[in-house]
């Protein structure tokens, strides 16, 4: 019984102990979540700026692509020897 008790007192103590330390570190952890906070933002707006100028680049090349050059197919008698590099 008395195991018990000295293990209730040693956790009561333990746990009176880390809220203590977590109250009187407080404004440092709270200095460390809110920078970590603001870097975070700041690469989630730099990440969106890249991706936005990467989609722009990339849907005016879609239509300059799409308008650059049509294939040529003439008309005519093609045979499958014609092909290049087939049954080489």
């Amino acid at each position: 019984m008395i195991k018990g008790i000295a293990s209730a007192l040693l956790a009561a103590i333990v746990v009176a102990v880390i809220i203590f330390l977590i109250l009187y570190f407080a404004g440092a952890i709270l200095w460390i979540a809110g920078a970590l906070v603001l870097g975070l933002a700041i690469a989630a707006v730099i990440l969106f700026i890249i991706i936005f100028i990467l989609c722009i680049i990339i849907f005016f090349a879609l239509f300059y692509f799409m308008a650059e050059k049509k294939p040529e197919i003439k008309s005519g008698e093609y045979t499958l020897d014609m092909q290049k590099g087939k049954n080489e």
